[in-house]
């Protein structure tokens, strides 16, 4: 084996290492992503709820 195989081979598992490295860190985005949007859903859906009740108090009230 020359130095010029080992070259390229350090180069492979350098381009190969980032790639898997930013797939990680676009999964742990995703999942931030989804995780706040969950979040905002579900505050939406008590908000709503909270507005319905007291409108409903409001009319019988």
């Amino acid at each position: 084996m020359t130095s010029d195989d080992s070259g390229a081979r350090d180069r492979r598992e350098t381009k190969v290492a980032k790639h898997l490295e930013k797939a990680r860190a676009g999964g742990e985005a995703r999942a931030d992503y989804d995780a706040t949007q969950q979040a905002t859903e579900d505050k939406t859906v008590r908000l709503k709820a909270l507005r319905l009740a007291k409108e409903k108090a409001e009319r019988e009230g």
